[in-house]
């Protein structure tokens, strides 16, 4: 890991630059790339950037690690060989490792987009924590939600893709299936494993019977 204070905005499209802030022969730019750095920097081995970037004060994105299109606001962590495209968020976050994110996602501050999730077309808020397995699409995720480990929005019904709304303070419980378009209201519980293919009232508990 190299980093670099960058006392002023700074514009890079070379390697070459990269080079002489990093001292790494091992961070890549695609031809256009334009990526814009401003504070305390720091970057792992063998990352490529393309498209437009903006790393902010405190950001590190570590080894492996693949940005498109992405800005990242003050102290956001991206943790080895994390695929990112069209994202903007905010403050403190955690990427990764091994996330995929995609097709224009928005996060907020303090949130945990953790090991192997995926997410696209959606909007996270403040102080979510999905920590690992999981797909989240086409959804908007409200704050301090708590998404379990294989969790999955089927977004899909067969001829167009379908939007959820997850309120302020769910638990969504591990390898629960969202039948998207559904609504869940604040504070809801939803046990693991359960099918949700319809709306959740707020503070309700959803405890399906197993066989």
């Amino acid at each position: 890991m190299n980093s670099f204070l960058f006392e002023k905005e700074t514009l890079i499209q070379t390697k070459e630059d990269l080079k002489k802030h990093f001292k790494s022969d091992n961070i890549y730019l695609t031809d256009g790339a334009n990526l814009l750095f401003s504070g305390n920097i720091t970057l792992g081995e063998n990352i490529l950037f393309s498209g437009n970037v903006i790393l902010t004060e405190g950001v590190s994105v570590e080894q492996g690690s693949n940005l498109c299109n992405v800005t990242l606001g003050n102290k956001n962590l991206v943790r080895p060989y994390s695929i990112i495209s069209n994202l903007k968020a905010g403050q403190r976050n955690i990427f990764g490792p091994f996330c995929f994110i995609r097709d224009e996602v928005s996060v907020e501050d303090n949130c945990i987009i953790g090991a192997h999730v995926e997410i696209t077309r959606s909007l996270i808020h403040s102080n979510v924590k999905i920590s690992h397995h999981a797909f989240i699409a086409d959804a908007t995720i409200e704050s301090s939600v708590i998404v379990g480990a294989n969790v999955v929005f089927c977004n899909f019904d067969g001829k167009e893709r379908r939007n959820s709304f997850i309120s302020t303070g769910v638990l969504l419980g591990s390898a629960t299936l969202i039948i998207s378009p559904i609504h869940v209201g604040a504070n809801a519980i939803i046990a693991a494993g359960s099918i949700i293919n319809k709306d959740v009232l707020s503070q309700e508990k959803v405890i399906q019977k197993r066989l």
